[in-house]
């Protein structure tokens, strides 16, 4: 028995070392445009991780000044509205990386915009020419 082919499983031709089948070429391009796929969406993923751990400190930050406040009986003017507004651009950031990472991992619109509670076109429309802005630039002194 043959080897079979690595995208769509058809015993190839014996020979040659083969790795998909040789006529037509749709699974070598396939495989090819999967593999591309992988890759470009890896800066992606590692800047989703990169946010997620930073939603995590942040919201171990909160849990801690919430803490001191209810402790203290008084809280620091303006700390909550700026813990909400450092959640409002992390997340905001977290959903730009994870479209990228959607749409390099070949995802449709329809299917992004299901998730958000857009239609497909909106989806497009909002996100379609976002690029990926992580890590952001430091911010001055």
């Amino acid at each position: 028995m043959g080897d079979t082919c690595g995208w769509c499983g058809d015993v190839l031709p014996s020979g040659r070392g083969r790795r998909y089948c040789p006529r037509p070429r749709p699974c070598r391009q396939a495989a090819y445009r999967a593999h591309r796929r992988a890759k470009a969406a890896i800066r992606a993923r590692v800047a989703l991780l990169q946010i997620s751990q930073e939603l995590q400190a942040h919201a171990l930050a909160l849990d801690e000044l919430i803490a001191e406040a209810l402790h203290a009986q008084q809280a620091l003017p303006g700390a909550h509205c700026i813990a909400a507004a450092d959640f409002q651009q992390l997340t905001r950031e977290l959903v730009r990386c994870a479209v990228i990472a959607d749409r390099e991992a070949s995802a449709t619109w329809a299917t992004i915009g299901k998730a958000l509670g857009l239609s497909a076109d909106a989806a497009r429309a909002r996100y379609g020419k976002v690029r990926l802005l992580w890590p952001p630039p430091p911010k001055p002194a």
